[in-house]
């Protein structure tokens, strides 16, 4: 397969930004600027609260999100978000210390998100995300004097979780059916519920408990979404559709490393051919009709109903895969994701892959740092 520069992409796909890609420089010269430019970028852009991320929006036309429950929810995660991808770059600066302490202040303050409505439910995202982050922080720096308050809230999340857990064993943050329950009774996705099973495991792993029938649950939904050609369906509803668009190896493509990342965290079994199969989909295979997603305005409106929102996600945890693959296997792919998380850059320093009010570019440049710190060139 003829695999097209960036730049050519880009403009196939009528995207602005298209020469500034930095074609001829050295990859590695051109992941290390773009790290930094995305550091300073955050750096530069973070809310007087601590925050990253807000409500506010030039557009006439937004994603459904209803105050206050899920814009508090978009800007926890989004912080949360921030603050793994500044301290995973390991830079000791008195300057990313002080903004990761300040959005930690903001978070344990900020923290108590609800269910918004009988309709909206993202704050489970805001409970993974959160569990993620706090759990990495312990697990980094178990002396941090914040650390009671943090285990207090990490357990408070994980009670949350459970009164959020559908009925089928997994999360969803939408119930599209007549009569939402108190316990979502719609379907739960996928991807939702890689995302909180990566959570839990981090909070685990700093000595915070989590039910295991509860994780069992979760990991039989994830693992029912499995196709037998390997990638997941969107969630346990689409299960009988396996050839519709966003179920099939294309539309998966996104989603397919987070939830085989949450199933071998707590199974042990997926090879590494299995792992390597899914980074080739997403980064070889499928690449052009992954950017070609890339920030149109109305979710699923792309070919195989991909979305915008579904990329910097997608390639994020595709890293976290990478992470644990042979020496060799790392090299060889590591090229591939580099360069696709490099087209979403912008000439500020920013990365986005889908306009969102003003949280599209703290949270897109914090997947990006997640994904370019862990590239080996």
């Amino acid at each position: 397969m003829k695999i097209l520069p960036a730049a050519a992409l880009l403009a196939l796909a009528g995207l602005p930004g298209a020469g500034e890609i930095g074609e001829g420089i050295p990859l590695a010269a051109r992941v290390e600027a773009a790290l930094d430019g995305g550091v300073r970028w955050l750096l530069a852009n973070q809310e007087p609260s601590g925050a990253w991320g807000s409500h506010r929006s030039p557009r006439p036309i937004e994603v459904f999100c209803s105050p206050p429950g899920s814009h508090q929810t978009f800007r926890i995660g989004t912080t949360c978000l921030a603050v793994m991808a500044l301290s995973d770059t390991g830079r000791a600066e008195a300057e990313v210390q002080g903004a990761i302490d300040r959005a930690l202040d903001y978070l344990l303050v900020d923290y108590d998100v609800k269910r918004q409505s009988g309709l909206e439910h993202y704050n489970v995202w805001a409970y993974g995300f959160m569990l993620q982050c706090l759990g990495e922080r312990l697990a980094r720096v178990p002396g941090d004097p914040r650390a009671g308050k943090m285990r207090e809230v990490c357990d408070l999340m994980v009670r949350r979780l459970e009164r959020s857990q559908c009925l089928d064993g997994g999360w969803g943050y939408l119930s599209l059916d007549e009569v939402p329950t108190y316990q979502p009774s719609f379907t739960s996705m996928s991807f939702t519920t890689a995302t909180l099973v990566v959570g839990m495991q981090r909070a685990m792993s700093a000595g915070v408990a989590v039910p295991g029938t509860m994780l069992e649950r979760a990991l039989d939904s994830i693992q029912r979404c499995k196709t037998p050609l390997g990638y997941f369906t969107y969630g346990e509803i689409w299960n009988d559709m396996p050839t519709q668009g966003i179920n099939l190896a294309k539309g998966a493509a996104c989603r397919t490393p987070a939830c085989l990342y949450a199933l071998d965290l707590f199974r042990d079994n997926v090879e590494e051919d299995e792992y390597a199969k899914s980074l080739e989909n997403l980064l070889v295979k499928n690449r052009r009709m992954q950017i070609l997603s890339l920030r149109r305005p109305i979710p699923h409106e792309s070919w195989y109903q991909i979305s915008g929102y579904f990329y910097l996600y997608g390639h994020a945890y595709a890293a976290y895969v990478l992470d644990g693959l042979s020496d060799g296997a790392r090299r060889r792919l590591s090229p591939s994701l580099a360069e696709a998380v490099l087209v979403t850059q912008q000439p500020d320093g920013s990365f986005w892959d889908y306009p969102l009010y003003s949280y599209h570019k703290p949270y897109g440049t914090a997947y990006a740092i997640l994904a370019l710190s862990r590239v080996v060139l």
